[in-house]
């Protein structure tokens, strides 16, 4: 059988369940992860070292529909995934999107230097002006917003990726 005839091989099982309109890091900014499918994209991830860096996104594709939960942070952002999406705590371990509550600590995708407090400034949200900075994100509200599509992907290497909503999230085992 030529090459160009061959069935492709499934791609691998992901962990990454987000909804239409999830944004992700990555090197172009943040992105709708719909906007994606099908396409390769480097995204945001940190290494072994801790250093913040980029690797390809891919096998980007739309799952089976499922049920969807909004979550909030202190930063006043929002993004929607799946229940069964795997985020990363500040601490390292994981926990399904539908096991999160509020005032949980996730492992964020930026830090500042150790004493830096965000200016009590309009552009910044309430909750975190003139505070010193709390480097984990936190989670102030999840709710269930229903069934709607979910999105899944592989990411070379590290199998992590940082959300425009802050929080490191697990692509694959």
């Amino acid at each position: 059988m030529p090459p160009e005839e061959k069935p492709k091989p499934p791609p691998p099982p992901t962990l990454s369940r987000l909804a239409a309109d999830a944004l992700v890091e990555t090197i172009d900014g943040p992105v709708e992860i719909v906007k994606l499918t099908g396409k390769v994209m480097p995204v945001l991830t940190r290494f072994r070292d801790g250093a913040l860096g980029f690797r390809m996104m891919t096998a980007i594709r739309q799952l089976e529909d499922g049920e969807l939960f909004e979550l909030g942070n202190v930063d006043e952002q929002r993004v929607r995934l799946g229940g069964d999406h795997v985020l990363v705590r500040e601490d390292g371990s994981e926990v399904r999107v539908r096991d999160v509550r509020p005032g949980e600590r996730l492992h964020p995708g930026w830090t500042y230097v150790t004493g830096y407090t965000p200016p009590d400034a309009p552009e910044y949200a309430a909750a975190v002006r003139g505070r010193p900075w709390d480097r984990a994100v936190v989670v102030t509200e999840v709710r269930s917003v229903g069934r709607g599509a979910q999105f899944g992907f592989s990411v070379n290497e590290t199998k992590r990726y940082f959300l425009t909503f802050g929080a490191m999230s697990r692509a694959q085992a």
